[in-house]
């Protein structure tokens, strides 16, 4: 049987699709949906959740990996953060 079926080797093909995850905000700040999208390239990817954004703001997730914020972007957003001792003293 394996001399009949041949099995590719190496990497995949350019043309795979990655699994993307498209996470729709509600105004309270809440997760509202979540929309799966199969793309090639993470362009390819955000322009699908850009048309799916329906003017909330998106988060585009590939995996574990963050792609990028579409949509408006009138919530807070941190300019910085910093790490705060854990007992603090108070200012005088």
């Amino acid at each position: 049987m394996a001399d009949v079926v041949s099995f590719p080797a190496g990497r995949r093909s350019s043309c795979a699709l990655t699994p993307y995850r498209a996470y729709r905000f509600a105004p309270d700040g809440s997760v509202s949906s979540t929309i799966p999208i199969e793309a090639a390239t993470d362009a390819e990817a955000v322009e699908c959740a850009f048309h799916l954004s329906d003017g909330d703001r998106v988060e585009l997730w590939s995996r574990a990996r963050f792609v990028a914020h579409v949509g408006p972007h009138d919530g807070l957003i941190a300019a910085s953060i910093a790490l705060v001792e854990e007992d603090p003293s108070p200012d005088p």
